[in-house]
């Protein structure tokens, strides 16, 4: 419409002056048609210069972006979908040295899952604005040597938990912090990770370090009576012997704090296992913990608190006794890096009620020296208990009936990181049991059965991460 409302409007003019020569004379006449032409072709070009523009499709919308973009409303429409596939090959070749029961010394030699398990895993969020997110994950375990994955958590020991090592979805704010829901670690897991050795290659609190080897529920534990099985009730408690400070949880909830002067926190909470039949305790696994976190620059420093629940029948034949335990769990850490120097350590307070004064305190630190593409690593921690021969309302304890157990561990290690992604290593760990402890390495820790015997473990592997 444009352009024919130009082309009449030409026109008109150009009919104008025509009506108006006879009152002008014809040298001006000519003169001024001329001008006239001139003008009327230059038109006529710009006309088509701005029909071929019109007739062009226009320009595409730019693509969405995963980063949000500043905007005067607090909030804008979705820009879209952010994920990302992880993992973690690990594999190594141990020598390891134990006695069973008896005393009899064992020397075995396997394939296994080398420094730290290997893993699959996807994380992602859907990006609303700059202020809210939804988030999930889902990790599974791989076994490199039977290709299964998945495995047990602690509110699931059937080992047919396909993402075994988390599973979650949830509401993040970045002013008021993170709400997830799922299978996931518990708060005090956060500080054991962070006082422990970590580097641009490794995630740090690897199975070979003697500080994560002692402050494992498992070795806080170990002299604890286990529930009692094949009771009057034929209920069965998941919860075995230990609070679980280092597994994955279900049916559990977190709050994660936004980060207020390098200061965040953390509540988890459990219910536990779901009494859906005779055969379930209701209660049984119920946990809460919390920790708070500070970071700033190579400084991390960091506490925690866990209570778990323990409920059984304790009742062999007739009248069925159910009856409740806490297990109650303090961990402190710290960790600094100064230049090539990385330095950690952590004190782990484990208190059981309903277990004749059952407890344990593991205290231990972490170094590590980075040369290059060269790491070399060293650990050393210690353990002790208390009540591990006393009576409990589970029955007695499992120390050897004399003394009070304790164990050191030491732990030497080589990395070579032959890439980002790509690592090589060696280690040897040695657990110096005293004649009342019988603690083995944590890789293999039923490979020790034999009071006052010292375990040695020899491994060397190699890891790859995406």
């Amino acid at each position: 419409m444009q352009t024919t409302l130009r082309k009449t409007t030409l026109a008109a003019a150009i009919a104008g002056v025509l009506l108006a020569a006879p009152f002008v004379s014809a040298n001006a006449r000519a003169d001024e048609l001329s001008d006239m032409k001139a003008m009327l072709a230059q038109l006529q070009e710009r006309v088509a210069q701005m029909e071929a523009k019109a007739a062009q499709p226009a320009p595409a919308a730019p693509a969405a972006t995963m980063a949000a973009t500043p905007a005067a409303e607090p909030l804008k429409a979705a820009t879209g979908f952010n994920w990302k596939l992880y993992g973690r090959g690990d594999i190594g070749y141990t020598v390891s040295r134990g006695k069973d029961a008896s005393g009899r010394e064992l020397s075995n030699h396997r394939l296994n899952q080398g420094e730290m398990a290997s893993r699959l895993g996807i994380s992602g969020a859907w990006i609303f604005s700059d202020e809210y997110k939804a988030i999930f994950g889902a990790e599974t375990g791989l076994n490199l040597f039977n290709g299964n994955a998945g495995g047990g958590t602690q509110n699931n020991t059937t080992a047919s938990v396909l993402f075994n090592r988390g599973s979650t979805v949830g509401f993040a704010s970045t002013t008021w912090g993170s709400i997830e829901g799922g299978t996931m670690y518990m708060a005090p897991f956060w500080v054991s990770l962070g006082a422990d050795l970590a580097s641009a290659h490794n995630y740090g609190a690897n199975d070979f370090s003697a500080l994560f080897s002692l402050t494992r529920p498992e070795s806080l534990g170990r002299y604890l009576k286990d529930p009692v099985t094949g009771n009057a009730s034929k209920t069965t408690s998941l919860a075995g012997n230990n609070s679980g400070t280092a597994l994955f949880y279900g049916n559990a909830l977190r709050y994660r704090s936004p980060t207020w002067n390098n200061v965040t926190a953390e509540v988890s909470y459990s219910a536990g296992q779901q009494a859906s039949s005779a055969t379930d305790l209701e209660n049984d696994g119920r946990s809460w913990a919390a920790n708070v976190l500070y970071k700033k620059g190579d400084l991390f420093l960091g506490y925690a608190h866990m209570d778990y629940q323990q409920s059984n029948d304790i009742s062999a034949a007739g009248t069925p006794n159910f009856i409740k335990r806490n297990q109650v769990t303090d961990i402190v850490g710290a960790r600094y890096k100064w230049h090539d120097f990385t330095l950690g350590g952590s004190y782990t307070s484990y208190r059981v009620s309903n277990a004749g004064g059952y407890a344990a305190d593991a205290f231990g630190v972490s170094g590590a020296y980075d040369i290059g593409k060269h790491r070399i690593e060293g650990s050393l921690a210690h353990i002790s208990y208390d009540g591990a021969n006393a009576k409990g309302a589970f029955g007695t304890n499992t120390g050897d009936g004399v003394g009070k157990p304790k164990s050191t561990a030491y732990s030497l290690g080589y990395l070579y990181n032959f890439q980002p992604t790509l690592s090589f290593y060696a280690y040897a760990t040695r657990i110096a049991n005293n004649s009342h402890a019988k603690l083995g390495v944590l890789q293999f820790r039923g490979d020790n059965n034999y009071f006052g015997y010292s375990p040695v473990e020899l491994t060397a592997g190699m890891f790859l991460v995406f």
